[in-house]
């Protein structure tokens, strides 16, 4: 209309106040002509109906609408506030009015005289003539402009009839909402719907995106249909001739939908007989992907005004979301089926139509029929008998392969996709029939060593000693006698020396396992994303020449007795934590390859966002909880409070200094998450923030954890320290890999990863988090999608956005995002210039198997190697996503540049 495209004596009215001033051809969006816009004659009001209507000429797809208010160069006053819409085409028998995909008809309008108000239509409709009705609930002069948007529609389908179904048990409507026809008897027929809306439903019918649940998915039940197909029949403009049909289908089996079994297709020229031979189609099951697909079925050009569609049931339900044609208008006239039906379909003999699996009325038949079915019987028994031989191959060799490795000791190295050796003596070492921290503690009465299990790593020292933690807390109200002495374990790496350990067990801070001077090295050491592979026998073990010679022999000998924990000196402890030399039988302990069932124990229902990871074993021990007197926790101020609770700062008393700073953070809790205090207690790493105990003198109870905020969160240090410079930010960055490294470990995510969730201390040194959540300053960064609690939609990968689902590599996604933040100084969110609907349909490009539209720019400070390695992190594919400890050791290598100059200015930075 803008354009002129659509002519004057295309656009009427039911009225005008003043036909040459204010009539209908004036009510063009954007144009100011004589009177600025169409105006009817009275006033709207309840009862009052005043339309402006376009004519396209032809059947269009309206996708949109748009109204302004009559300007009039200043002059004009008059706007509408609410309008609703009324649509028309050939095969209606009347006007329809249109209803959103939430069933409301009536649409919010103008608010002034000149500002656009664009509408999508969600669902859209086919028309050839539309109607916009001013609206209003009291008496109102309204003038209008308008715009139509939308296209052609050059399908040719003037309706579709399909049978009625209801809707599923937990409520999910799957049926054909937006259809403009009318039922008849167990049928619906004369209208369009959801099968040409061009809207595709998502993979899972029960997600609400924000249409509601079951959007874009008409659904049958088998048990509503004796015959076990579902019959659709659509009619077109014209007899055309049709090459193929596609038919986009849910898969989702879990929930016992899938793809039809078969399919029929007839075509017929009047609409009464389906004469001729059908084309049959017969789909494999698929039982591994849940993704929607579309079925492509050829119909070698066969010509008809109206084509029937039966489809087969292969589960309890039948969901389709589109069903479009390749077709293409027939030149020549055809004559209309003969009044006597061709029962082509009754014999069962020499039929013309001979049963559905006979091999020449297939979509993929052949020419001779005995030829073609002999080929299929010949083909599927060369499969069959090259399937049994691959079987036996299989099982000969991996028989060879476990055979080999009683008798070798010779420890296999394979590579992973990012390029780091894995040893896997040392994994098959890690593992326990327990599935849980792989160590065991063992007392002698003739020996006071501990034994505990070689842990293969790299040139880090793993060493934690629960039992300092434990002197650390040796106040009366944090002491208990129940104290799990399974608790007490020492790691040693397996080629580490004696005096190294213990010069690293006696340091004055054992919590921290990384500083500033341990990142100083030589600039020679520096290596790039394509150096990344380790070499097992020089660079992951650093320690390799004070191996004793005893120890080094014993991995070249003949084959070894069974693994023999090493053993290390014992801790010295107090009195009341002393094992008794009976508590733990000094018996060998047997290394499984993996966990006997019977030892798995369930995961935890948590509720705060650091929870174990889906679809993996859950490996943590939990920790048993220690109770924090209310009178010793001073609050100091309310941090804030989302949907997952509240978050206070306090004091500690004298009584109970528990950390450095005596500050602490205290969580509200369900009184019924005991598991999850078990949980989180059990997780120890420097650079994690540690879960002390709970306070039940509250209601709802405290979860109290370390809160070194010193210098604040590491947004607010990135936007107030401008001298950091880019070997501070890879320092930063490297702790916060380190933390995510141990969680990974445990197979645990952080759901909420980012600066904000970093507590930065004096020294830049670095402790994740969860708090920010319930922090005020940072509520926009977190979205609700659909009926979902919000979520840091920007920071999460696509499959955690759109399927809620969290594993180790998505949190793998979200520290790339934050790495992201802090080389932009934390100057902008991830994707400034999106919105959050921009957000999530950029993440919707990967569900659909591409990759982001819109990707993260590299910042200034970032080198090309670290950006390349955030874009792996990015890909789609979670396995092809590096890990925590692939990302660890690239970090730790590639960026030894720290200064000794740094070093000093870091320990002096004053808290802000």
């Amino acid at each position: 209309m803008e354009s002129g495209a659509i002519p004057d004596s295309a656009i009427t009215a039911s009225s005008s106040y003043n036909v040459p001033n204010v009539g209908p051809s004036n009510g063009r969006l954007k144009v100011e002509r004589a009177g600025g816009g169409w105006c009817p004659k009275p006033p709207v009001e309840q009862g009052v109906r005043e339309w402006l209507q376009v004519d396209f000429g032809s059947v269009h797809m309206i996708t949109g609408v748009q109204t302004q208010g009559r300007f009039g160069h200043g002059r004009g006053l008059e706007y509408a506030e609410e309008y609703t819409l009324e649509y028309w085409r050939p095969g209606l028998t009347e006007w329809k009015p249109y209803k959103r995909w939430d069933g409301k008809q009536i649409m919010s309008g103008n608010t002034d005289t000149s500002t656009v108000v664009l509408h999508h239509l969600l669902p859209p409709v086919y028309a050839s003539q539309v109607r916009i009705l001013p609206y209003s609930v009291h008496r109102r002069t309204v003038c209008l402009r308008a715009e139509i948007r939308g296209c052609p529609s050059d399908h040719g389908i003037i309706s579709y009839t399909i049978p009625l179904d209801g809707p599923t048990s937990d409520n999910t409507d799957v049926a054909d909402l937006s259809y403009d026809g009318v039922v008849h008897g167990d049928k619906i027929q004369g209208g369009l719907g959801r099968l040409v809306d061009g809207v595709r439903g998502e993979d899972n019918y029960k997600m609400d995106i924000g249409y509601g649940k079951g959007n874009g998915w008409v659904g049958w039940r088998k048990e509503s249909f004796s015959k076990g197909f579902v019959e659709l029949v659509f009619e077109f403009s014209e007899v055309r001739n049709f090459s193929a049909v596609h038919i986009f289908t849910n898969n989702f089996f879990s929930k016992n939908v899938q793809v039809f079994s078969k399919a029929r297709v007839q075509f017929s020229v009047g609409g009464l007989h389906y004469q001729g031979r059908s084309v049959w189609y017969t789909y494999m099951p698929d039982t591994a992907l849940e993704n929607a697909r579309d079925v492509d079925i050829l119909l070698h050009n066969h010509v008809g005004k109206y084509v029937k569609i039966q489809l087969y049931f292969y589960s309890k339900w039948i969901m389709i979301s589109e069903v479009k044609f390749d077709s293409e208008p027939l030149a020549q006239n055809v004559t209309v089926d003969a009044d006597a039906p061709f029962e082509d379909e009754q014999l069962v003999g020499g039929a013309v139509d001979p049963p559905w699996d006979s091999p020449d009325t297939t979509a993929h038949k052949e020419k001779d029929d005995r030829t073609g079915g002999g080929l299929v019987e010949v083909l599927i028994g060369v499969l069959t008998a090259a399937t049994l031989i691959l079987l036996g191959i299989f099982a000969i060799v991996l028989a060879l392969s476990r055979r080999k490795k009683h008798q070798t000791i010779s420890t296999s190295i394979f590579k992973k996709p990012f390029g780091v050796a894995i040893n896997m003596k040392d994994i098959f070492m890690n593992l326990s029939p327990h599935n849980n921290n792989t160590t065991t503690v063992s007392n002698n009465k003739n020996n006071s060593h501990n034994h505990g299990l070689i842990i293969g790593g790299g040139n880090r020292h793993i060493t934690e000693n629960p039992l300092a933690v434990g002197e650390q807390m040796r106040s009366d109200s944090f002491a208990s006698d129940a104290y799990d002495k399974s608790q007490h374990v020492v790691y040693e790496t397996p080629l580490l020396a004696r005096k190294d350990y213990e010069t690293i067990r006696s340091s004055k801070d054992a919590r921290s396992t990384m500083s500033a001077k341990e990142f100083c090295r030589s600039d020679s050491e520096r290596g790039s994303l394509s150096s990344l592979e380790i070499d097992v026998r020089a660079a992951e073990y650093s320690t390799r020449d004070s191996v004793t010679s005893l120890h080094y022999r014993s991995l070249q000998s003949q084959p070894p007795p069974p693994p023999v924990p090493v053993q290390v000196d014992a801790p010295v402890r107090p009195k009341h934590l002393q094992c008794s030399t009976t508590d733990v039988p000094a018996t060998r302990k047997r290394f499984h390859t993996a966990p006997r069932e019977k030892h798995r124990m369930a995961p935890p229902s948590v509720s705060w966002n650091i929870s174990p990871s889906m679809g993996q074993v859950y490996k943590c021990r939990e920790a048993d909880i220690v109770q924090i007197p209310r009178y010793c926790l001073n609050v100091v101020s309310k941090l804030g409070s989302s949907h997952l609770g509240e978050v206070a700062v306090c004091d500690t008393t004298m009584d109970i200094r528990i950390t450095e700073n005596g500050r602490v953070a205290a969580k509200t809790c369900n009184s019924d998450s005991t598991r999850e205090v078990k949980f989180l207690c059990s997780l120890l790493d420097p650079n994690l923030v540690r879960v002390f105990g709970v306070c039940i003198n509250e209601s709802p109870p405290w979860l109290i954890t370390e809160y070194p905020a010193e210098l604040g969160d590491l947004v607010i240090v990135l936007r107030t320290h401008s001298a950091l410079t880019y070997t501070t930010l890879m320092f930063m960055a490297t702790q916060i890999a380190s933390a995510m490294k141990y969680l990974e470990s445990k197979n645990v995510v952080h759901k909420d990863l980012a600066a904000r969730n970093c507590l930065v201390s004096r020294g830049y040194s670095i402790k994740v988090a969860d708090l920010a959540v319930c922090n005020p300053a940072y509520k926009k960064d977190y979205s609700e999608i659909g009926n979902r609690p919000p979520a840091p939609i920007r920071w999460l990968p696509w499959e955690s956005i759109l399927l809620d689902r969290y594993t180790c590599p998505s949190t793998v996604w979200s520290f790339a995002v934050t790495m992201w933040e802090l080389l932009n100084m934390a100057r902008d969110k991830p994707f400034p210039h999106l919105t959050n609907e921009q957000v999530i349909h950029n993440a919707e490009q990967m569900y659909y198997g591409g990759e982001l539209q819109v990707l993260l720019p590299k910042p200034n400070l970032c080198p090309t190697e670290i950006y390349e390695l955030m874009c792996q992190c990015w890909k789609r594919d979670q396995n092809l996503r590096p890990t925590f400890k692939q990302l660890y050791h690239f970090l730790k290598r590639n960026h030894t540049t720290y200064s000794c100059e740094i070093d000093k200015q870091l320990h002096n930075v004053s808290p802000i």
